[in-house]
């Protein structure tokens, strides 16, 4: 146990004493990567701290348990747009994932979205 404990003192010494950047919710990737970690650490206050102002209650404590019984370790991340028009069409587009060199978003893919899945997409 004192051996655990040493371990842990020194890499918590060598994680406080680094230069990277802590991860912000500032990217939607960023956001959706933090929300998961908060899943994976049974963390619901924090993962509520994700939300919106006025919409912390939007995903309940069982269904935020919900959520741990279902995700993994291996995890892929993607990032799109929901263009809703005037006549209730839907687009839906994927973008690639933007690296830091990066200054334009590139898309990868458009789809109609269908009208049975609509639904999801509405408040």
């Amino acid at each position: 146990m004192k051996r655990f404990l040493i371990s842990l003192f020194f890499v918590l010494i060598i994680a406080g004493c680094n230069n990277e950047k802590v991860i912000q919710p500032d990217t939607p990737v960023n956001a959706s990567w933090l929300m998961k970690l908060q899943i994976d650490n049974k963390d619901y206050g924090r993962f509520q701290s994700l939300f919106y102002e006025g919409a912390e209650e939007n995903v309940s404590k069982e269904t935020f348990q919900q959520f741990g019984e279902i995700t993994t370790s291996g995890t892929n991340f993607k990032n799109y747009e929901l263009l809703t028009f005037e006549n209730g069409e839907m687009l839906l587009v994927e973008f690639a994932p933007k690296q830091d060199n990066d200054d334009v978003y590139k898309i990868v893919n458009v789809k109609l979205v269908p009208n049975e899945m609509k639904s999801l997409f509405r408040e």
